[in-house]
């Protein structure tokens, strides 16, 4: 139950921080009005589908090895490694749909990334207070 409540906080945190990331990002980098990472939905998805496969990974290394937090980090480092591949393939994408895409832009799509990267890793291996 707790890890679900974790999983369920990661998610929402992550989700309101890069919300309004993606907000700010709009104006800010000169994308067009509907640049879809920027929009509800895919920030959303992002956010809990994020939160959501960091539980289950810790879940996993909790169960087979003696420092499951240390194995975790690296396993969050080497997962947001690999999605920054998703933000910087758009400078090489010919798809209309990612028109007007912006260096600036693909910055605050890494920096989204990380906020779902430590937000998850934080709230994941966080310690519960003993009173």
């Amino acid at each position: 139950m707790r890890t679900a409540v974790l999983t369920f906080a990661a998610a929402m945190i992550a989700f309101i921080i890069d919300f309004a990331l993606g907000t700010a990002a709009m104006r800010l980098t000169r994308v067009p009005p509907d640049f879809p990472p920027f929009t509800l939905l895919p920030i959303l998805s992002g956010a809990v589908g994020g939160a959501i496969l960091a539980s289950f990974v810790y879940a996993a290394v909790r169960a087979i090895s003696s420092a499951p937090d240390r194995l975790f980090f690296f396993l969050t480092l080497a997962a947001f490694t690999l999605s920054l591949g998703l933000p910087l393939r758009l400078s090489f994408t010919r798809s209309l749909r990612f028109t007007g895409v912006t260096p600036a832009a693909q910055m605050v799509l890494v920096l989204m990334h990380a906020v779902v990267a430590v937000v998850s890793f934080i709230t994941l291996t966080a310690r519960q207070k003993v009173w």
